[in-house]
């Protein structure tokens, strides 16, 4: 079997598989940024300067092209240095008619949260509709918020625990919840809101890292 349709159940294992299966003869900085910044097609990653990032990428590149025939593109880099190194149809589609170094770079997207290249922070792009107070639009509202990487656990488990509380077994679908709870939602759905002003550094989110080890 030489092609594996997209989107099937194991579809997610055996992308991370192939990825890990064609460096697994590779130096060892290319094996770890391999196994430990991809999640099945995305990467994310820091590195200590720009030259170092450069390196990285493109041994990266030529190792995946020999061994899997992979093509590693849609590059980023909140340092212009960095995707100045590679051709433009390498880059992110909205940065390859870009002058990377006069051009506002434009938020980047990836593994489910927003990198603004320009500040290097990661920002929450968080749309509030005026949900009901019922089953049904408390949890769509909890589930809308997407944080793989876990930086606003705080919020998101209030909303799940607030479900809980307010939800009685065997309630409907779209009946109004219990009234008592109402004040805490609004109060939820607020915090919610100031996402929108909230910038967290990658370089603290690193730093978090090497203290907890």
């Amino acid at each position: 079997m030489c092609v594996h349709v997209f989107g099937n159940c194991a579809s997610p294992a055996v992308a991370t598989y192939g990825l890990r299966k064609a460096v697994q003869n590779a130096e060892k900085e290319i094996q770890k940024f391999v196994c430990r910044n991809f999640y099945v097609d995305d990467a994310l990653s820091s590195q200590h300067d720009a030259q170092q990032a450069i390196n990285l990428m493109k041994k990266t590149r030529v190792v995946l092209k020999e061994e899997g025939n992979i093509r590693l593109h849609k590059i980023a880099s909140n340092s212009p240095e960095v995707m100045s190194a590679f051709n433009k149809e390498d880059l992110g589609s909205d940065l390859k008619t870009l002058d990377l170094f006069q051009d506002t770079l434009p938020v980047q997207r990836s593994l489910g949260v927003s990198w603004d290249l320009k500040q290097d922070n990661f920002i929450f792009d968080v749309v509030i509709e005026n949900k009901p107070f019922t089953l049904r639009g408390v949890l769509s509202m909890v589930n809308s918020i997407f944080d793989p990487l876990g930086f606003i656990a705080p919020i998101t488990i209030t909303g799940k625990i607030l479900l809980r509380e307010a939800a009685p077994p065997g309630v409907d679908w779209d009946s109004p919840l219990p009234p008592d709870h109402e004040k805490k939602w609004i109060k939820w759905r607020e915090s919610v809101q100031n996402l929108q002003t909230v910038a967290i550094s990658p370089h603290f989110f690193k730093q978090l890292l090497l203290n907890s080890r």
